[in-house]
């Protein structure tokens, strides 16, 4: 009777989708769970909300975005406003995914993005996976695919070739 190892690539059906069980440093990785995975945006949502208003509050001086303006650029200024923001944001979270940095709550949660592979991701993948994020995120489209996935992974990590995993957190009491 032949023997079957189940960390065997020959016994996967779907080998090239497969995660890796261990990072390059050996140890292993599992994925993040769903309920992680929404708790750490949550916590992103609620520590972004005070830099973004003030952001908002900034841009909204310099650019004069007051009952005094002319009505006809207010579109034009709203715009400007949402690009700001959302640039703001993907340079955040794209500084927070590569080289493996983590935002805070990430941190917090022992959370990481990293390449399909287990390795850092590239600032290429990390803008991606923030453009791909973002409908997927709103749409609650991501969470969904993450509660069906096999690996707990959201659909914009698997069309960005992104993984977000658990690093088990040591805290001192």
């Amino acid at each position: 009777m032949q023997s079957i190892d189940p960390k065997s690539s020959t016994n996967r059906t779907h080998d090239t989708q497969a995660l890796p069980d261990r990072s390059p440093s050996g140890t292993p990785t599992p994925p993040a769970t769903v309920w992680r995975r929404f708790m750490g945006m949550v916590y992103e949502g609620l520590l972004l909300f005070g830099p973004l208003l003030i952001l908002g509050f900034l841009y909204s001086v310099v650019v004069d975005f007051s009952d005094r303006a002319d009505p006809a650029t207010l579109p034009l200024k709203r715009l400007g406003l949402q690009l700001f923001l959302g640039g703001a944001l993907l340079a955040y979270f794209v500084w927070g995914w590569t080289k493996n940095r983590c935002t805070l709550p990430m941190q917090t949660l022992g959370l990481r993005v990293e390449s399909r592979e287990g390795g850092p991701l590239s600032q290429g993948r990390a803008l991606l996976r923030a453009f791909i994020a973002v409908p997927s995120v709103l749409s609650g489209l991501g969470i969904l695919w993450a509660m069906i996935d096999r690996d707990s992974q959201t659909l914009h990590d698997r069309l960005s070739g992104s993984r977000l995993v658990h690093i088990p957190v040591k805290r001192m009491l």
